[in-house]
């Protein structure tokens, strides 16, 4: 009995034991582990920020690819191009046929070979239909025959014709005449008709396309395209 109740005052006093200082350890361990050493900074000091550290269960993000400068694509390069030759035969077709490309100043026709007869003798250009008029009157007086104004627009509108004629020879014959006559101001160019080669400048897709075209329908033409240096074929 007595062995009895020493271990029921064992127990007893190791249950008041827990009681009397279990709760006081307890608090003095939440009241140390709720102060967060980490939070804790001096007055006027900056409070470090601690860096935020990603989940270890969180995907990492993929890294972004360099961003390069694209050059964006330029326009189609204009280009220049000859065609030819164009047989005499063919040269009012083809010059109809250009002027629905509306080119302008952009196309130029270059004759193949030296130009042969016939001799054209004239007198340049007046500046009007009156002026004209009245140099024909002036010619005539002078005693000059077999003369006409030229009439249809066009480069030698208002010219004077002095005469065609088969050989060279017989056109500078008719102007020493002339100059016999007092009329100096007088030329030959000879009318005869070359094959030609033309030069187009500056030509955007859709012009090259029709040009493509066109040039199928003239045999022994070429398109080549060339240099667009001023002259240079």
């Amino acid at each position: 009995m007595r062995l009895l109740f020493l271990l029921l005052l064992l127990a007893n006093l190791a249950v008041f034991a827990l009681l009397q200082w279990g709760g006081d350890m307890s608090s003095t361990h939440r009241a140390h582990t709720s102060l967060h050493p980490e939070r804790i900074a001096l007055v006027g000091e900056p409070r470090a920020t601690s860096p935020k550290t990603p989940p270890a269960n969180a995907p990492v993000p993929a890294p972004q690819p360099a961003q390069v400068a694209v050059a964006k694509p330029a326009a189609n390069d204009k280009i220049c191009m000859t065609w030819g030759p164009v047989a005499p035969a063919q040269y009012d077709n083809a010059i109809a046929a250009l002027d629905q490309l509306k080119l302008g100043e952009r196309l130029s026709r270059q004759a193949l070979g030296t130009p042969g007869g016939p001799y054209w003798v004239y007198y340049p250009p007046l500046a009007s239909k009156a002026a004209a008029d009245n140099k024909l009157a002036e010619l005539t007086n002078l005693g000059v025959r077999d003369i006409a104004v030229v009439r249809p627009a066009g480069p030698w509108q208002n010219a004077i014709s002095l005469g065609l004629y088969a050989k060279q020879s017989i056109a500078e014959a008719r102007v020493a005449e002339l100059h016999k006559k007092g009329v100096q101001t007088v030329s030959i160019e000879a009318r005869g008709k070359t094959p030609s080669l033309f030069t187009l400048r500056d030509l955007d897709a859709a012009e090259q396309a029709k040009l493509a075209q066109l040039q199928q329908s003239y045999a022994d033409t070429q398109l080549k395209r060339v240099d667009c240096t001023p002259g240079s074929h």
